[in-house]
């Protein structure tokens, strides 16, 4: 049987008529078509509208990505999880956001990963002085450069500089500082020269006949 649905508006609750397209909201929980959420042309101009982007923050924190929306007309949508996709250039977030208004959200995430890109350390190298004061030069791909900067320890193991440092250059520092420490416990670690007495240990198990007193390698010939 062939029946009519009046198409009601969502938002605005007023019945309207489509002129081109008609624009209905997902609802994983509707199971008929008079479940579904259609929303007129008037109230999607007016959505558009609303989402016109002045400013967007990005922040990234144990590798979950947020961003806080500042829209022209002064609202603010605070610490947002998002998703960058590179294939369409947009970034989408919880919120309903207009496909140009998330294309618009992707110019703003790709200035903030090209900053966060600069800020890495590009080069790192440390210096030991005789008065067992260390020094380090480093540069970041953005092209800051810094030399001669006093490093050391606190009481608690935390990063001490002589100079006013960026956060992120006192971040990018300490990890190279803590590769820096390793690799020198390692060239201190020094291999002790065998003995030339083989241990009891040993020699118990050559009598045992567990170590031959011959060595034939393997050739594969018999």
């Amino acid at each position: 049987m062939i029946r009519t649905l009046p198409l009601v508006c969502s938002r605005c609750g007023k019945e309207f008529k489509p002129e081109h397209q008609i624009y209905y909201q997902d609802d994983y929980i509707a199971q008929q078509i008079r479940d579904v959420k259609f929303v007129c042309e008037d109230c999607i101009r007016a959505w558009k509208e609303k989402w016109q982007i002045a400013q967007a923050d990005f922040a990234e924190q144990d590798y979950v990505l947020t961003v806080t929306i500042t829209l022209a007309d002064g609202t603010v949508y605070k610490n947002m999880d998002c998703t960058p996709n590179e294939d369409t250039e947009a970034v989408v977030t919880g919120e309903d956001i207009p496909a140009e208004a998330q294309q618009r959200l992707y110019g703003f995430y790709k200035a903030w990963r090209d900053e966060q890109a600069s800020r890495q350390l590009k080069d790192c190298f440390f210096q030991k002085e005789e008065n067992g004061r260390l020094t380090a030069t480093l540069t970041t791909y953005g092209g800051e450069h810094y030399e001669g900067v006093a490093v050391s320890r606190g009481e608690g193991g935390e990063l001490v500089t002589d100079d006013e440092l960026p956060g992120y250059i006192r971040d990018g520092l300490l990890v190279a500082l803590e590769s820096y420490e390793a690799q020198e416990i390692m060239l201190d670690t020094r291999v002790k020269p065998r003995s030339q007495n083989a241990p009891t240990t040993m020699k118990r198990r050559q009598n045992r006949g567990q170590w031959p007193s011959t060595y034939q390698p393997f050739n594969g010939s018999h």
